[in-house]
């Protein structure tokens, strides 16, 4: 309270200045007022002998009142309106800080409100904060859940930011972000938690940025004063927290928001292209499937004393299996019987190429080279020289003289396959050389030469039939194969193909077929001679 109080009291206030003068004049006595410098504010000057009173507030002299003992009284009653009017300046100047206090943080909170990005919010932040707190330092940390490592977003200062050590429960910050309670340390080198041993600051300002009951980080203010902090100070750095918590989870869910529009536009665009490629390879599979269906005869040969059949069946629109019947003819007889199963290494286009140009192979050879081994070499080699060196192909042969019964198999690392005597026994067909196309130069094919006499048939198959498994894992086998072989060995080889696939098919039951299935029969009819 300044000494120019008590003039502005007297010339300022009409109520103070009448109830002083109405006083004066019920004690009937001259009564004079006059400030510390001694000018006059009321009366008259003061007579000699006359007593003076002081007019003081907190110890600090404002003046005098000079008159009779009874003017004591005036001088009580300045006292008591000087004290008035200093709690009125008082009430005065806090009601304005706090309108200055709550006009800044509403204007802050229309500053977040536009911000949608965790650095911005955060040195906003820090700014309002330093209007409002006198700081040497400040930081804003947001908490990683997962490691509990307390990440510098923004700063400013000597000493805080450069300090990266934060941790929840360890030092003071990290206490306040495992507790979520603010506090005011005004003696920070002395408090047994700090976690930096060396450090100017002296005062430290700390509160959660919370929402809800969930602690997203610290705001931490500090000075390199000690003292320097009231509790007025904590609650509104406490409210500037909350502010900032909310305005960061917005931030943090608009980024997410942005980021899952971006995944989802990116999983679009990966969708597009798969299904672009899905597209491509359903055109691939088609044109593959055409392919190998202009490849396997439309017909079998005729041929006079025998039964020819045969069934493929892909595990997708387009396998990698291939059966062929090739009659070399003299005149209207045939003389020789080409019988082919074959399995191509790998699926669709690729194997749908390597099968079309075995076709074209066996066709080119057949008739032209003068033994079976020979053949399945010259076929072996054609194939090496144009495909890569992953493609190959396992194959049965079986060329048969049809007016003798004459039977000259050759296996190229296929398995075995089966002859089925009248009797019901079983010769097997093995391979007797490596698969087609698989070496640059292999040792010659053998053969192996059998009679096929009325009433037995030459079976030739791929590993899809043997291979096929049910459920559990366990496959169909050749003892069933055989089994079904002699149950149906009367019928038609038409039958004989159709009670196999049955078979096979009652087998696996609802699994998948994994693998393409191809079976010929040749029979001589029992009649022939």
């Amino acid at each position: 309270m300044s000494r120019a109080t008590l003039r502005q009291l007297i010339a300022r206030q009409p109520d103070a200045r009448a109830l002083v003068s109405n006083v004066a004049d019920a004690l009937e006595s001259p009564v004079a007022i006059e400030d510390a410098d001694g000018r006059l504010l009321h009366g008259i000057a003061a007579l000699d002998g006359i007593a003076r009173f002081p007019i003081t507030y907190q110890d600090t002299s404002l003046g005098w009142v000079a008159g009779p003992e009874r003017a004591r009284v005036v001088a009580a009653l300045l006292d008591h309106l000087i004290a008035k009017e200093a709690e009125r300046k008082a009430l005065g100047a806090e009601v304005l800080h706090l309108y200055r206090e709550v006009n800044l943080i509403y204007s802050f909170s229309e500053k977040l409100a536009a911000l949608l990005d965790l650095e911005r919010v955060a040195n906003l932040t820090l700014q309002e904060a330093r209007h409002l707190i006198l700081a040497t330092d400040g930081v804003i940390l947001l908490l990683d859940e997962a490691s509990g490592d307390l990440m510098t977003i923004a700063g400013f200062g000597d000493s805080m930011p450069s300090f990266s050590g934060f941790r929840r429960g360890a030092g003071i910050v990290g206490a306040v972000a495992e507790s979520g309670i603010a506090e005011v340390v005004d003696d920070v080198p002395n408090d047994p938690r700090r976690a930096v041993q060396q450090t100017a600051i002296q005062s430290l300002l700390c509160a959660p940025l919370r929402v809800g009951e969930r602690v997203l980080g610290v705001i931490a203010l500090g000075s390199t004063d000690a003292g320097a902090y009231t509790a007025a100070e904590l609650k509104l750095v406490t409210t500037l927290g909350l502010q900032a918590a909310t305005a960061i989870e917005n931030a943090r869910l608009f980024e997410r928001t942005i980021e899952s529009a971006r995944e989802r536009e990116r999983l679009m665009e990966l969708h597009q292209q798969a299904e672009l490629a899905r597209a491509k390879l359903q055109r691939d599979l088609d044109l593959a499937a055409l392919i190998q269906a202009q490849l396997f005869p439309s017909e079998l040969p005729r041929v006079a004393g025998y039964s020819l059949a045969a069934r493929n069946r892909p595990a997708r629109s387009c396998g990698g299996d291939y059966f062929d019947a090739l009659a070399f003819s003299g005149g209207e007889t045939v003389e020789r019987l080409l019988l082919c199963v074959a399995d191509v290494a790998g699926k669709g286009l690729p194997a749908a190429l390597v099968m079309s140009n075995m076709q074209a192979t066996l066709r080119a050879l057949f008739g032209r080279t003068p033994t079976l081994p020979q053949l399945a070499d010259s076929a072996s080699r054609l194939l090496y020289a144009s495909t890569s060196p992953e493609k190959y192909v396992t194959a049965a042969f079986a060329e048969l003289v049809p007016s003798t019964g004459e039977l000259t198999f050759v296996g190229a690392g296929h398995l075995d396959n089966l002859l089925v005597r009248a009797d019901g026994s079983i010769t097997p067909l093995a391979s007797t050389g490596a698969p087609l196309g698989l070496l640059p130069d292999q040792p010659p094919y053998d053969e192996t030469r059998l009679t096929l006499a009325p009433g037995e048939c030459a079976v030739l198959f791929s590993d899809g039939v043997t291979d096929a498994q049910d459920a559990a894992g366990n496959e169909f086998g050749e003892a069933q194969l055989v089994d079904v072989l002699r149950a149906s060995a009367g019928r038609s080889v038409e039958s004989m193909i159709a009670d196999v696939f049955a078979a096979i098919d009652a087998f696996v039951g609802a699994t998948p077929q994994f693998d393409d299935i191809t079976l010929l029969v040749a029979r001589r009819d029992p009649d022939s001679r």
